[in-house]
């Protein structure tokens, strides 16, 4: 009666695998540590797209941010094999940011770097930045039209529609702001 139960069971799991469609490979397949690095730079500068930064910036975050030492711009270019003025403008950018910042390495004059490792602070960098790039411009071009439409019968329609896309936009903008408790 047990074996007869156990052949059920495994046969019951069995199915449930096949009609899951699972592939072993994926379900068992771990990363050693330096391909996880690597996926992680990879995905971290794609997204970094999304955020308002090129991908060789977000890079050059992604490999700071994980780094257990400060790295130059020589080890940067090397690890991520890129252009030394594509390395230095965009660190100078994100020290700029505040996303990483200049550390000082006892017996070296090189410049080396580390990543802000606070995603509270991450966050509220990258909204930041955002706002400076998206809202803030926007704002201003919808209050410029505002001012210089004419308060015509004909224009009363259109000048509406700017206002609310600009009480929106402050308002979209606002509750970003809220989320991540900037001020």
């Amino acid at each position: 009666m047990n074996k007869i139960y156990i052949f059920f069971y495994l046969f019951k799991i069995k199915f449930r695998l096949k009609s899951l469609n699972l592939n072993k490979a994926i379900i068992f397949e771990t990363l050693n540590i330096a391909e996880a690095k690597n996926q992680f730079i990879t995905t971290w500068g794609n997204f970094g797209q999304q955020w308002g930064i090129n991908k060789p910036m977000g890079q050059i975050h992604a490999l700071l941010l994980i780094s257990n030492e400060p790295l130059c711009t020589l080890q940067l270019m090397e690890k991520l094999q890129i252009s030394s003025g594509n390395a230095n403008t965009n660190v100078r950018a994100l020290v700029n940011m505040g996303l990483i910042y200049k550390v000082r390495v006892l017996k070296e004059r090189k410049d080396y770097f580390k990543a802000e490792k606070d995603i509270e602070i991450i966050s509220k960098i990258l909204n930041n930045e955002r706002k400076k790039r998206d809202f803030d411009p926007l704002l201003i071009s919808l209050l410029k039209i505002d001012k210089n439409i004419n308060n015509t019968p004909q224009n009363k329609e259109f000048k509406k529609i700017i206002r609310k896309i600009s009480a929106f936009v402050n308002k979209a903008d606002k509750n970003l702001s809220n989320a991540f408790d900037i001020k």
